[in-house]
């Protein structure tokens, strides 16, 4: 799937010269982009194509939100990505902090577009305008839930009082809007609002590396989840599970194939990987893979997620890694769910139903504190796993079941971005004294929680030298 820029107008705050640049300069109008169905769907396939940039959905945000928190080792050498691991991030970090600001809103742009003019293609049935407005919907929600989780503190903290992004929701037809931050309540409820109309406008057919109803479905159950809203949560989670379209995988071989365990997946090929592709390879694969793989190393196993894992012997879901060369040299695990170093092909599996199961049934526990429904969500994940099934006598109280159930959602769903989000949600340290990685310069990266300057990005300084209006975050 080769990078198609037919974005309309997108609009990319750019800091040569200080001034506004409007990329790229091959973009086409809106009457030739949606004067028919098939330029359309172009339009719609560009935006995709977009969510495979790097600093978007294509590992690098996963990856520092797995190291940031306790689950991977970062060896690497790059100073923007040594200063995240160190809590040492400032609003100048072009490489990832400007980087994810931008991709995303040009998906979030991209997405706009298509919205305002679906509903005027003269070719087009109403079935597929209802497709093309319900994917591009999905593909906004998706975007500005992830800069919510970047530049924002987490719900619990002020009830989504705090600031989280600038909500633009038109198309950019050529005059220049320069927005306040909104809350982070008000982003949300845009967000909930977009996957509401998704379910509505998609059909439950599923076409892994495209939005479905089910898809939406599943990320609203996200979104909830960590809203703390767990009776929606729940039931959302179970109109996925008990939608018969998407089941547990019997083993671990699901990663990188078409499988009804993967509800929404970034799909990637040889192509994707060329180095005319602004991404020039998906950073699952260039970081989680040894050096010896044709990767970076940089990714490692951490001491404390392999000790999460050995806290019961047998579970098959540490045989999901190798032993690789890091930067330095050295020997280390690594995980084999993205092990293509040389051509970048791996897979990055957004929403996969195991995930319904850990939240339909943390969100349960939370509401009737140790119960059968949830065991029975988690024994399923557990016997895959190798490991034996809980009964109710399993647990001593409703924290304990429910620290049990983080854990069983740590290791399910190790390396594929979800790691510091749970420990912010959770207003639990995204490090402790047993997880601080080697080679970790800043004195005390020990006990940051929710709430706490550093566990999220600052506001790119380029946007706030452009845009007077934006608020930077404290602490930066």
């Amino acid at each position: 799937m080769k990078k198609i820029y037919f974005i309309i107008g997108l609009l990319v705050f750019s800091a040569c010269e200080d001034k506004l640049e409007l990329v790229p300069e091959q973009s086409i109008s809106d009457e030739l982009a949606f004067g028919d169905i098939a330029t359309a769907q172009g339009v719609l396939i560009g935006t995709y194509n977009l969510l495979q940039d790097a600093e978007s959905f294509g590992g690098m945000i996963q990856l520092i939100d797995e190291y940031m928190a306790d689950n991977v080792n970062f060896s690497g050498s790059f100073p923007d990505l040594q200063a995240m691991n160190n809590y040492q991030q400032n609003a100048n970090n072009t490489n990832v902090v400007t980087n994810a600001w931008r991709e995303n809103y040009e998906v979030i742009l991209g997405a706009n577009a298509i919205i305002a003019n679906a509903d005027a293609i003269s070719d087009a049935s109403d079935d597929e305008k209802n497709q093309l407005k319900g994917e591009a919907r999905f593909l906004r929600a998706i975007s500005y839930f992830q800069l919510c989780n970047m530049y924002a503190q987490p719900f619990g903290i002020s009830n989504g009082s705090n600031l989280a992004v600038p909500l633009y929701l038109e198309p950019f037809t050529g005059e220049v809007v320069l927005l306040e931050r909104s809350t982070l309540t008000a982003v949300h409820a845009q967000i909930i609002d977009d996957l509401n109309e998704a379910i509505d406008l998609l059909p439950n057919e599923i076409k892994q590396g495209r939005a479905s109803s089910l898809a939406a479905t599943a990320l609203l159950a996200r979104v909830r989840l960590y809203r703390g809203e767990w009776q929606e949560a729940a039931e959302l989670a179970n109109t996925v599970i008990n939608s018969g379209e998407h089941t547990l995988a019997q083993d671990y071989t699901f990663y990188n194939t078409v499988s009804p365990e993967l509800i929404f997946t970034i799909e990637n090929t040889t192509v994707d990987s060329d180095a005319g592709n602004e991404q020039q390879g998906n950073s699952y694969d260039l970081y989680y893979e040894g050096v010896n793989d044709g990767g970076r190393g940089d990714a490692e196993f951490s001491a404390d997620l392999e000790a999460a894992f050995l806290q019961e012997t047998g579970d098959q879901r540490l045989a999901l890694r190798e032993m690789g060369t890091n930067f330095t040299g050295a020997d280390r695990f690594y995980s084999t769910k993205f092990n293509d170093g040389a051509n970048s092909t791996s897979d990055a599996p957004l929403i996969r139903i195991a995930e319904m199961y850990l939240i339909r049934a943390e969100a349960l526990a939370e509401l009737n504190g140790i119960n059968q429904t949830s065991i029975d969500l988690m024994n399923p994940i557990r016997t895959r796993a190798g490991l034996a099934e809980w009964t109710i006598g399993s647990s001593s109280s409703k924290d304990d079941f429910i620290t049990a159930i983080l854990t069983e959602r740590r290791k399910e769903l190790a390396f594929e971005g979800h790691r510091r989000l749970d420990l912010l949600r959770r207003a639990l340290p995204l490090r402790t004294s047993a997880s601080v990685p080697v080679g970790v310069e800043r004195s005390s990266p020990v006990g940051l929680t929710a709430g706490d300057n550093l566990v999220i990005y600052p506001i790119p300084q380029r946007e706030i030298d452009l845009n007077a209006n934006l608020q930077q975050n404290p602490g930066f």
